[in-house]
């Protein structure tokens, strides 16, 4: 090859990589936008297509959903959301963990990521539950005990607000047992619905005890008010605490 070409070559190979970097910078800038802009999109063509969740032929009726507190995203929010649950119970309560999942007021307040599909929903005898997730909810959750607990929390209270006689829950992930959710919260033992609260309890008036009933009404008349001492008021009947699940060091 003549010199004059071999000349040409290395001048032209040198004018490219003086170009490539000047340009270099600006497109590593366009793809960090680019990067960003298109999880946005990607996000909302998902809300889009995405059917909300509903029940096959069944009248609405209210149940409280357990998303973030927009005003405290460290807290959850019961809304009170009108949903088609049905009356089965493994129905009601997989149409309220989609709605959990789809149906958040704002994405501010999407306490578990949208691509958590719910794989599987089973109830046993015995009253525990066991729900297989696919692996987004635990690859897309906020990595860190607080968020963990807030999207376990979440599960827990909405599935116990649709189907109260739920004792326990177990939850699994791609069809597999897990040790923690996210790498934090413990998930080896199956979490405790039993001393929540009745979604339908009314909370006993000022001054009564936990475990105090109200007295009977009589029709016969009332004695004359004899003197005796005052009865002691029966104690008020503790109730455990749910446990929570336990963070993992």
């Amino acid at each position: 090859m003549p010199r004059a070409i071999r000349i040409s070559l290395l001048l032209l190979v040198l004018l490219a990589l003086l170009i490539g970097a000047f340009e270099l910078p600006a497109l590593l800038r366009q793809l960090r936008l680019f990067g960003p802009e298109a999880q946005r999109e990607e996000q909302a063509r998902r809300e889009v297509i995405r059917p909300r969740a509903e029940g096959p032929e069944a009248s609405k009726e209210k149940v409280a959903i357990f998303w973030l507190d927009p005003e405290n995203p460290q807290e959850l929010r019961a809304v009170e959301t009108p949903v088609a649950l049905g009356s089965d119970p493994v129905q009601r309560a997989r149409v309220a963990l989609e709605t959990l999942i789809t149906s958040a007021p704002s994405p501010a307040m999407r306490v578990l990521p949208l691509d958590a599909n719910l794989l599987e929903f089973y109830l046993l005898s015995d009253g525990t539950a066991i729900a297989d997730f696919s692996d987004a909810i635990s690859r897309e959750v906020p990595t860190g005990i607080s968020s963990e607990q807030l999207a376990l929390d979440a599960i827990v209270r909405t599935l116990h607000a649709a189907v109260p006689q739920i004792q326990r829950l177990r939850i699994l992930i791609g069809g597999q047992e897990v040790e923690t959710l996210a790498g934090h919260v413990d998930l080896g033992s199956p979490l405790d619905l039993s001393a929540l609260p009745s979604p339908a309890t009314t909370p006993p008036p000022a001054g009564a005890g936990a475990g105090s009933a109200a007295p009977a009404k009589s029709s016969a008349p009332a004695p004359a008010p004899a003197p005796a001492p005052a009865a002691s008021p029966a104690p008020a009947q503790k109730t455990a605490p749910a446990s929570p699940p336990r963070p993992r060091r």
